[in-house]
């Protein structure tokens, strides 16, 4: 019994030693060649898509602390600092029969700032203006040229802004706008427009630093309403009526020189343009956030 259980346990481990011996090897596996590997790292890699032709989505500007209010369709906030508070109104419908010619328009509402930060010109009010966009275009021929100005501006948001393209305020006819530094397009709540530092007259002056307001002109999205804001500023320059020179670009005493007067008016462009906006009083940025807060809803 023990021989024949020897036999059987050589038998075994003897076919055990058999199948090892002939089992099949397995193939090797190919090594990735180099675009084998670029390839897979490529699809590992996230994919970025193209930039989309259509304009970016148009992110509505947050409203600044301060002092919010609201008249009829229209709201904004008066931004700590720059005023206390402000009265709004419907002003009626103006004729040519009762009015200027560059005051004739359709009922507008205006809002009239209490409190402002600074006091310079009795004759410069920084007030806020919704007019009817087209019926002030059909009614006031001024007011049409600044809203087609405003209009080509918003169309071609890359082109540079000058005081050749940009729109005038439509109720200051009867004067030029002497320059236009700092400008800028600024989008408020539901529109967009262009802001800007100008000076009005009605004969090439001096750019002095005391005669100056910030202005914008914007148009809601639905084009119904006109948007004006005028805020006088105090410009950080030294040139005064006495002294229009002061800031070493020479303003002609012969006012006839057309050549003279475009380039002391370039010249002072270009330093308004290189100041920092925080050095105007009240700051642009201030002046920039009421308009960036104005809501228009359309009735």
């Amino acid at each position: 019994m023990k021989r024949e259980s020897l036999i059987m346990i050589t038998f075994i481990a003897l076919a055990a030693m058999a199948c090892s011996l002939f089992a099949p090897v397995p193939a090797e596996q190919p090594q990735p060649g180099v675009a084998t590997i670029v390839a897979a790292t490529l699809q590992s890699m996230p994919t970025n898509p193209l930039p989309s032709a259509e304009p970016p989505t148009r992110i509505p500007p947050t409203a600044p602390a301060g002092t919010p209010l609201t008249y009829q369709n229209v709201s904004f906030v008066i931004p700590a600092g720059l005023a206390s508070g402000a009265d709004g109104e419907v002003v009626p419908e103006a004729t040519e029969a009762n009015s200027d010619p560059w005051s004739v328009g359709p009922a507008y509402i205006r809002f009239t700032l209490k409190g402002y930060s600074i006091s310079i010109n009795d004759s410069l009010k920084p007030e806020v203006r919704i007019y009817p966009a087209q019926e002030l275009a059909a009614a006031n021929s001024w007011a049409d040229g600044s809203l087609k100005r405003l209009q080509a501006v918003l169309a071609s948001p890359a082109a540079a802004l000058s005081n050749d393209n940009l729109p005038t305020v439509p109720y200051l006819g009867a004067a030029a706008q002497q320059y236009a530094a700092q400008a800028k397009l600024v989008p408020f709540k539901n529109g967009n427009g262009v802001r800007m530092l100008s000076q009005y007259a009605q004969f090439p002056g001096p750019i002095i630093k005391n005669n100056s307001f910030y202005h914008y002109e914007g148009l809601t999205q639905d084009g119904k309403y006109f948007v004006t804001v005028l805020l006088p500023v105090i410009l950080p320059i030294k040139s005064s009526t006495e002294n229009p020179s002061a800031d070493g670009i020479t303003y002609p005493s012969d006012l006839s020189d057309t050549t003279a007067l475009n380039a002391y008016f370039s010249g002072m462009t270009s330093l308004l343009d290189s100041a920092k906006p925080e050095t105007f009083q009240p700051t642009i940025p201030l002046m920039d956030a009421l308009v960036q807060s104005i809501t228009v809803i359309a009735k």
